[in-house]
């Protein structure tokens, strides 16, 4: 291994609540491991999106206010804008790369389902009200990023064209994801499987009650089609292993055990070829 850029880049999914935050934190340092924070790029303070990560996050709790999925669906794709200069930074040095989500894998849960909950109907006075409910400089910062990011201010138009996104097959959200963010796929994908019982708890535990997809139903459809594109990818790309971890009962010291078990298993594996999707 040569020590210069990760030699193992693994993603860690799985849905709300099954822990792949608090156990990616218990593994950061370890044996030459980096963390990479998809959506929340400042769980890592040395990020060099720590800031911008942050005024985002406001911008989601704004969107989930609002109860407007397209603005939810806009935030959450200039959130996952953030990956690669954040991977980048992580990864030198680093043997192993471990990531809290990606942007190439959870998309492809996420955007037909969140499909299945909008009305696409005018906005009305909600982009204005998004925006008031941010803090005045986070609510700069992330029009600036979004202008940056799209060429326009419009979070609504975001919204809508990452939806339309979400209707169209695997292979070509695949592409075109992999053309916006510039990221490749991972090497492996290990899915932490929890009953949505166990992960409700441990949401509500953490105060985390005001998610628009937060609720029992979108939880249990979540984890059906983290199976479906798991499996998909398994056929599409053989290359990317594949693992389940199973978490139910476990504390999250375990659960990182086992996460670093699999990695060590990887470990002997050809890696994939890294390039961004084309």
């Amino acid at each position: 291994m040569t020590g210069t850029v990760s030699d193992v880049r693994v993603a860690v999914v799985g849905i709300d609540g099954s822990g792949k935050t608090t156990v990616l934190r218990r593994l950061a340092g370890r044996d030459g491991t980096a963390v990479v924070h998809a959506i929340r790029a400042h769980d890592d303070p040395h990020s060099p999106v720590a800031r911008l990560s942050r005024s985002l996050t406001g911008a989601s709790a704004a969107a989930d206010a609002t109860g407007r999925i397209q603005l939810k669906v806009a935030v959450l794709a200039l959130q996952l804008c953030l990956y690669g200069p954040a991977e980048r930074h992580a990864a030198q040095g680093a043997r192993v790369l471990l990531t809290d989500r990606h942007p190439l894998v959870d998309p492809l849960v996420y955007l037909p389902l969140f499909g299945q909950l909008v009305a696409h109907d005018a906005p009305r006075g909600d982009v204005e009200t998004w925006w008031r409910k941010q803090e005045p400089r986070a609510a700069r910062e992330v029009r600036d990023w979004l202008v940056t990011r799209t060429g326009h201010a419009d979070p609504w138009a975001l919204g809508e064209e990452m939806l339309e996104l979400g209707t169209r097959p695997p292979e070509e959200m695949l592409d075109r994801l992999g053309r916006r963010f510039g990221v490749a796929l991972p090497d492996a994908v290990l899915m932490l499987d929890l009953p949505v019982t166990e992960a409700l708890r441990r949401t509500r535990e953490r105060g985390r009650t005001g998610e628009l997809h937060e609720t029992r139903a979108f939880l249990s459809t979540t984890g059906r089609r983290y199976e479906t594109v798991l499996d998909w990818l398994g056929r599409a790309r053989p290359g990317i292993a594949r693992r389940r971890v199973d978490c139910s009962g476990l504390g999250a010291e375990e659960v990182a055990d086992l996460v670093r078990a699999s990695v060590r298993a990887l470990g002997t594996r050809p890696p994939v070829r890294r390039h961004a999707e084309r």
